[in-house]
């Protein structure tokens, strides 16, 4: 596969479970992430190129936040080496500037 990010991936250490606000359903757990995008992990395949408004549970408190919103579209996906799960990349194509910060905040501490 042709790599076509600019910028560094940031393991997350923490466990960070993002929901899709419209459905209101459990996507899966973020991965990594950087200024731009994540990778998702999921039980299910994420639909590509769809666009998404997703809200990001922290399992602590950062900047007064215990959760963040973004809007991101899939741009690509594939099943886990052992199956039964799959990672998603997601674009932010809205980034509001407090989930800037938080995103900001964890990349810094890694």
């Amino acid at each position: 596969m042709h790599e076509k990010r600019r910028l560094d991936r940031h393991k997350v250490s923490m466990s960070l479970e993002v929901y899709d606000l419209d459905t209101g359903d459990h996507l899966g757990r973020v991965v990594d992430l950087h200024a731009e995008g994540l990778m998702l992990l999921s039980d299910h395949p994420i639909d590509l190129f769809k666009q998404f408004a997703l809200q990001v549970s922290l399992p602590m408190t950062l900047n007064g936040l215990t959760e963040f919103f973004l809007d991101a579209q899939s741009l690509w996906n594939r099943e886990s080496i052992a199956g039964g799960q799959y990672w998603t990349g997601l674009h932010f194509t809205q980034l509001p500037e407090a989930s800037r910060i938080c995103i900001e905040k964890m990349v810094a501490s890694r």
